[in-house]
């Protein structure tokens, strides 16, 4: 099943698009580049209506600046932004998750809805808040378990994916020598060398220092190849280490992560061999 077909299956409404600037470099509009089925009845309109036309076109000459620049951001950093945020064209409080994808794309999940105004409904952000604990780690903006057990059915149903565990080695030492800030720093620092490493993965905290990575849209030796650069990286820094594997097919999910995860401790024993230690 190609990525695409996935994703219409999807039944959160999905889209990605395209920023389109002026000459000053300025965010004016953008196209939608993907949506799914779920998406174009959110908005009320076809699938054709939408795919590969521009907000203004479909929609009429409607601006809406804050979406502009939040879109911006997220491409311009190359980053992640979760948030609850009021559309005059919907007249509703969506809560979406928006996330780079290369090249200069904006792909973004819309996880729920209101028909309030943001401030009426979000006071302190709590609503949000709520959603973001149910899916999320706080600490580093990965997935947490819980999202993953909630999306097992359809990675199971998905082909040609590939698995990445990797864990921190000597966090408890720094946390026992150092203090927790120490610990936590540590941490941040490993997740962003993770999210750089693998630009277009879905990424989860399993537990204190174990951190999966679920890449789709990659053939097995391009993964592969991947892999072993990060692989190398580490056997040069020795701050983690890794396993991974690419599987055509995931008949369990539970077995497939345990198998990376242990690919991930062979790799740890061959580190301490390396450095002289049992």
């Amino acid at each position: 099943m190609r990525f695409n077909d996935l994703m219409d299956k999807y039944p959160s409404p999905f889209f990605v698009i395209e920023p389109i600037y002026n000459e000053k470099g300025e965010m004016i509009n953008f196209r939608y580049i993907f949506v799914n089925e779920a998406f174009a009845r959110f908005v009320g309109k076809s699938k054709k209506e939408l795919f590969h036309n521009d907000f203004i076109s479909v929609f009429g000459n409607v601006f809406e600046i804050d979406w502009m620049r939040f879109f911006s951001v997220v491409v311009e950093k190359k980053g992640f932004i979760a948030e609850a945020r009021f559309t005059s064209v919907l007249n509703r409080t969506v809560v979406i998750e928006s996330f780079y994808m290369s090249p200069k794309l904006c792909a973004n999940f819309i996880r729920d809805y209101y028909t309030n105004p943001v401030d009426q409904i979000v006071p302190n952000r709590t609503t949000f808040d709520i959603l973001r604990r149910a899916n999320y780690d706080y600490m580093t903006n990965f997935y947490n378990i819980s999202y993953l057990k909630d999306n097992e059915t359809l990675i199971q149903n998905s082909r040609n994916i590939g698995l990445v565990f990797m864990d921190i080695n000597g966090l408890k030492k720094v946390n026992d020598e150092q203090g927790n800030k120490a610990g936590d720093k540590l941490i941040l620092d490993f997740t962003n060398y993770i999210r750089t490493s693998f630009v277009g993965g879905d990424f989860f905290r399993l537990g204190g220092d174990d951190f999966l990575v679920i890449i789709m849209g990659l053939d097995e030796v391009k993964f592969e190849e991947l892999c072993n650069k990060v692989l190398n990286e580490l056997n040069e820094s020795k701050v983690g280490a890794i396993g991974f594997k690419f599987f055509e097919e995931i008949p369990n999910l539970g077995e497939a992560v345990g198998e990376v995860n242990d690919r991930m401790h062979e790799h740890k024993k061959q580190m301490r061999k390396m450095n002289g230690k049992k």
